[in-house]
């Protein structure tokens, strides 16, 4: 995904963003239930720095916008 690219190099080292290719996905189908991702089998989930999920957005339907919302929910301090 460009956007994900993008903000990667932006935000540097303040937030780590990963992108989950479909084969990986279709081997987290527990994390996909846990994360209220199931109504699309993917999507965009959001961590603190402790690592509790702050996020998510279920599908495709989000871009850098969306992404930049999540990031500022996760960065909150």
């Amino acid at each position: 995904m460009a956007a994900v690219s993008e903000l990667r190099d932006e935000y540097g080292d303040q937030v780590e963003l990963t992108v989950i290719s479909a084969e990986q996905t279709a081997e987290r189908k527990d994390e996909i239930l846990r994360y209220n991702l199931a109504s699309r089998g993917h999507g965009l989930v959001g961590f603190d720095a402790a690592g509790e999920p702050v996020a998510s957005i279920a599908g495709h339907r989000f871009g850098e916008d969306e992404i930049r919302v999540v990031i500022a929910q996760a960065t909150l301090e």
